[in-house]
């Protein structure tokens, strides 16, 4: 049996990402088969419609970063990243490309996947698998530099492609993979059912390269690597994704998507992350962190008060309401909470509700985000405007509810229509957006055409909806004028924008110790 020489490709946009657990667990388990396994990273070169992370930090208008992070993280790649590919390419002779996109990454590697193809015109067989290929694998394989799409998780047809190419048997009839011949025809075979996230073995970070585990974190950069411990979850956004994979497995596997990882399997990565791979802060690769049962929950506590890195999370505003919910932020914090991210998306009760499935009060919400205030634990709260059907009303509700909230920063994202979500199906059917579009990544202008709320308007509340969030309100006015993008417009939100600098700019916390200090 032949051993297969696999090139993983991430083509990724955000030089300040951290590095995805997928691919490093790709890695480990290929090379446990006898494979070898390589990976091309577009992190860190320049390239047209990249995301900028000084404009992104620009944008928020919130937290001034101490210390960049190319002070110790991502390297400014001076070389081309297509002639760069092709030298990985003629060193490494693989024998399967594999990439993994999600929606907004999805052209940006098929321009990488073209260029080996076509302009060197090398003859490798490729698979492309991820969030995107699995709610449009037919889009995906009308690309001709695309062989194969993996519909699902990609750790057992990923094995059984490479082991079956070793053996030169046919792999079109592999579980989770739709082939396509060289007829032109699709084999279409059903996904597996779901893996066990407590047998797979511990992931293989050395395809990365060290510079990629620097992120900064409220004013320090650490040496941050990703720890998953649910994978799905269990609630039912209509901008995500998740619920639909949830849909998914059910419908064709009668098998849940959504996973806990075991606390006994959550240290043995712990103990990896801290002897092999000198970590100094922990990222929960979580949808809703506590999306767990009290018990589980003080079950992990316990487990991690032996290591007591610090560690970022996201959950919910339902699981940290009342008195429970302090109690959970507590043990929490006491082991090692230092940051969390919190969704609130949208202030609307009823649109919320209506449109965007997340059914909880303002109340409620605004009381259980009093615990972390209490508690002295920083955290983001996160929103969107744009949602199909919005106006700019009732995006100035997210903005009322935020300004009760004291939030340590906040963010505000364009909304972008995802394939497999049922807002993407809603953006369809009301004509908003074409059914063959692609969303890129970092959204600035609203991709949908809504007459109710424009994409001038919607761009114009973005850039000045932390302002709203922090002026009094006889200072909207003034806002409403630096939303209009004219030279006026403009004139008006650069002196906000200075003002609001000087007067509620956050100079990060001081950054607890290092681990490794």
């Amino acid at each position: 049996m032949s051993r297969q020489r696999i090139l993983l490709l991430y083509p990724n946009e955000r030089d300040m990402s951290l590095v995805p657990p997928v691919f490093a667990l790709f890695a480990r388990i290929l090379k446990d088969q006898g494979h070898e396994v390589d990976l091309f990273d577009s992190t860190g070169y320049d390239f047209d419609g990249k995301v900028n992370p000084d404009v992104e930090r620009e944008k928020s208008l919130f937290t001034k970063p101490t210390e960049p992070a190319t002070s110790k993280g991502v390297k400014i790649k001076l070389t081309n990243m297509y002639d760069d590919l092709t030298s990985k390419i003629d060193s490494f002779g693989p024998t399967l490309i594999a990439m993994s996109v999600t929606e907004s990454t999805f052209l940006r590697g098929i321009k990488l996947l073209d260029h080996v193809r076509y302009a060197k015109k090398y003859d490798i067989l490729t698979i492309v698998g991820g969030v995107f290929p699995t709610f449009a694998p037919d889009r995906v394989l009308r690309e001709g530099s695309v062989d194969i799409v993996c519909v699902g998780e990609g750790e057992k047809p990923l094995v059984e492609l490479c082991e079956k190419m070793s053996k030169s048997d046919d792999i079109t009839n592999i579980p989770g993979l739709w082939v396509k011949k060289r007829n032109g025809d699709i084999v279409k075979n059903m996904p597996p059912t779901p893996v066990d996230i407590d047998e797979l073995p511990p992931i293989d970070f050395t395809i990365f390269e060290d510079d990629r585990f620097y992120r900064p974190m409220r004013g320090s950069v650490y040496r941050m690597l990703p720890v998953e411990t649910h994978r799905g979850c269990p609630y039912t956004c209509t901008f995500c994704n998740s619920p639909a994979q949830n849909k998914l497995y059910k419908s064709l596997t009668k098998s849940s998507f959504f996973r806990k990882k075991s606390v006994k399997k959550i240290r043995e990565e712990l103990i990896n992350f801290q002897k092999q791979w000198n970590g100094e802060y922990v990222f929960f690769w979580a949808d809703t962190f506590l999306a767990w049962s009290q018990s589980e929950l003080e079950e992990f506590c316990e487990m991690y008060s032996d290591f007591k890195f610090p560690f970022w999370c996201q959950s919910r505003t339902e699981t940290v309401n009342g008195d429970r919910g302090y109690e959970k932020l507590k043990i929490l914090k006491d082991v090692g909470l230092h940051h969390m991210s919190f969704g609130m998306e949208h202030g609307n009760e009823e649109f919320r509700s209506k449109v965007i499935g997340r059914h909880y009060s303002n109340k409620s919400a605004i009381e259980a985000l009093k615990n972390p205030v209490k508690l002295d634990i920083p955290f983001t709260i996160n929103n969107i405007i744009g949602f199909p059907k919005e106006t700019r009303e009732l995006a100035m509700d997210t903005i009322r509810v935020n300004r009760q909230i004291d939030s340590f920063n906040l963010s505000c994202s364009t909304f972008a229509p995802y394939k497999g979500t049922t807002l993407r199906a809603m953006s369809e059917q009301l004509g908003f957006v074409d059914p063959e579009f692609i969303a890129p990544a970092n959204v600035d202008w609203s991709t949908l055409k809504m007459p109710q709320f424009t994409k001038e308007e919607i761009y114009g509340l973005q850039r000045t909806f932390v302002m709203y969030c922090k002026f009094p309100e006889s200072r909207w006015p003034e806002l409403k004028k630096a939303e209009e993008l004219t030279p006026e417009g403009d004139k008006m939100w650069n002196k906000m924008r200075d003002e609001f600098l000087d007067t509620y700019f956050q100079e990060p916390e001081p950054a607890i110790a290092k681990v490794n200090d």
